[in-house]
């Protein structure tokens, strides 16, 4: 099978990972790096037989481009992407799909009208710990959930200038919260600061709710730890989940039944304690199960894994934690119907 040829747009930290990710898959290739900075281009590109080209619209002028990966700072996104598609390529534009919900949208009538791909890449998605989570609340493990705890920190990354962790950050775990919950989230109440970054929040911490009746939402994010930690917390009926996306484990600690019978054990520890069972999963890397989902989903003529829609979604939920924080208030979020899925010929 002739592998999807791909442009590679950005050739930043994470532009960097793309093309290192696709150089190992069978499937795609990439034949042309796009970045204005000619010295870091051709550092990125070594002796691997991909040409440089300084622009993406150089880019959509070649007839040898199949689909594109757009790295670029988000404030860019939607720019790039539009120019991609009205080239009749298919799009993977990195998280957030853009940085206002206005482009957002374009974007995603823009695939509908030109009948491309327009993949969003929330890479948690594709972590086996995230799959795992999910399946167990779907399976009842844990009964009704009461709680759901998202905590992603770390120091602060030299390459983000242009956002915040609102945008940056949270939207990984606002869009994971739904996804394992299977809820929208209808509020946010957030409150954050600048300690450190010259012109943007990177420190934020959010309550969430997943409806009037569902369950309540906490998010942790700032760019102020100096340990990197991602994980996350499902709180239920019949026990807890955690899950760590760094090591892709999942840990599920059961609510005792009966309390301890010896009395003066249980007045050191308080309630009984539930017994704990970690599941072995087997560890993949994300950002290749993504890129391999893109590729597939453009030569199969399927749909995307996570659409324009799911960004859209994701960014209603970062732009209100944003808005909330601001302003000291809880937001309501917009409702956002899921659309009808169409089936376009590629």
């Amino acid at each position: 099978m002739t592998p999807l040829r791909i442009g590679l747009i950005g050739a930043g930290r994470m532009g960097t990972y793309h093309l290192e990710t696709y150089e190992r898959m069978e499937e795609a290739t990439v034949v042309a790096l796009v970045e204005p900075d000619e010295a870091l281009a051709r550092a990125r590109i070594g002796r691997r037989p991909i040409d440089w080209v300084p622009d993406h619209w150089a880019l959509a002028e070649r007839g040898d481009i199949d689909a594109v990966s757009i790295c670029t700072p988000s404030q860019h996104h939607a720019t790039v992407t539009m120019d991609a598609l009205s080239a009749g390529l298919h799009v993977l534009v990195e998280k957030p799909i853009a940085t206002s919900l206005e482009d957002a949208l374009r974007m995603a009538a823009a695939a509908r009208t030109a009948g491309r791909k327009l993949m969003v890449g929330h890479v948690e998605r594709f972590n086996p710990a995230v799959a795992k989570l999910a399946e167990l609340i779907d399976e009842g493990r844990i009964g009704d959930v009461f709680r759901v705890h998202a905590t992603r920190v770390g120091p602060l990354p030299e390459r983000i200038r242009d956002v915040g962790v609102a945008i940056d950050l949270a939207t990984h775990d606002l869009d994971i919260m739904q996804v394992v919950l299977g809820r929208d989230i209808t509020s946010v109440y957030a409150d954050g600061a600048s300690f450190r970054h010259p012109s943007e929040e990177d420190l934020l911490t959010c309550l969430l709710r997943f409806g009037d009746d569902g369950p309540f939402g906490l998010l942790d994010v700032n760019w102020l730890t100096p340990e990197k930690r991602r994980e996350l917390t499902v709180i239920g009926e019949r026990g807890m989940l955690t899950a760590s996306y760094i090591t892709q484990d999942v840990w599920l600690t059961e609510c005792a039944e009966a309390p301890t019978s010896w009395d003066e054990l249980a007045r050191v520890r308080g309630d009984a304690e539930g017994s704990a069972l970690r599941f072995a999963l087997r560890r993949v890397e994300p950002l290749r199960r993504e890129l391999e989902a893109f590729v597939a989903c453009v030569r199969d003529d399927t749909p995307e894994p996570v659409s324009a829609y799911d960004g859209c979604r994701t960014l209603i939920a970062a732009l209100a934690v944003r808005e909330s924080a601001t302003h000291r208030r809880p937001v309501q979020l917009l409702d956002m119907p899921a659309p009808a899925r169409v089936r376009v010929a590629a």
